[in-house]
């Protein structure tokens, strides 16, 4: 074998390599950014769709390569309510209450509605993680109730993102 092809070959290898260790860097900041949503959430789980929507999508070259929604959750325990319609019974938090939607939704699981987020969102760069839940009353709890959804989480990101990554990162041996 030539030099030439041999430092190809070389290269290839390398790149190869630092490309996994990087994909499972970014796949571990994002398990932690699902962790500390989860940790840092100052709302009440009616029907846990909120929760079990919390994801992350992980964009390569602009292309969404991988979504990830938190472990060790169980499901909800029925689709989100729609504006005005009443729930009465046992939450997901396991609190009897009756309580009427005061938002507009879909109607739908909060899973898909991440997952379709995730699917047609356009990062600005090429390599980029984004975080997101699947319910369209986030907002209302931030904003109205001053309930933290994922603000907390997205200030927490900010401040250790770097060093999150430096720690994920695998040596190449």
């Amino acid at each position: 074998m030539d030099n030439k092809k041999a430092i190809q070959e070389g290269m290839a290898k390398f790149y190869r390599m630092l490309y996994e260790r990087a994909y499972d860097a970014f796949i571990g900041i994002g398990d932690d950014i699902l962790h500390d949503a989860q940790v840092s959430a100052e709302y009440h789980n009616l029907t846990g769709n909120t929760l079990t929507s919390l994801a992350f999508g992980l964009y390569q070259n602009y292309q969404l390569v991988d979504v990830t929604f938190l472990d060790g959750v169980k499901p909800a325990i029925r689709r989100k309510l729609r504006k005005e319609e009443w729930f009465r019974g046992r939450t997901y938090d396991k609190v009897y209450r009756k309580f009427q939607g005061t938002v507009e939704t879909d109607g739908g699981w909060g899973t898909s509605t991440s997952m379709q987020f995730l699917k047609t969102f356009k990062p600005i760069q090429p390599y980029s993680i984004v975080v997101c839940t699947g319910t369209e009353y986030s907002e209302l709890l931030e904003n109205e109730k001053d309930l933290n959804v994922l603000t907390d989480t997205k200030q927490y990101t900010a401040a250790r993102g770097l060093s999150m990554f430096r720690n994920g990162f695998k040596k190449i041996k």
